[in-house]
């Protein structure tokens, strides 16, 4: 995975610990990212387990998501 995929998968995640549950286009304007690559992200983050949706475009982050991103804090 590229940094720029991991620095955008972070920062996914650190919005959703602050506003959980959050829409799509908030975190895309949380991190100043495009909306496609963090819906892309958000779903990857998903199939990791590390976030779960809600339902029209709404994610919350999962204990896995907490834990990977203070795994990532440590690196």
């Amino acid at each position: 995975m590229s940094e720029f995929s991991r620095q955008t998968e972070i920062d996914v995640l650190e919005t959703l610990v602050d506003r959980s549950p959050c829409h799509v286009m908030e975190i895309a304007n949380a991190v100043d990212g495009h909306p496609i690559t963090v819906d892309q992200t958000c779903a990857h983050l998903h199939n990791d387990e590390c976030i779960r949706p809600l339902g029209r475009g709404l994610y919350e982050i999962t204990g896995e998501g907490e834990q990977r991103l203070e795994t990532q804090h440590r690196l």
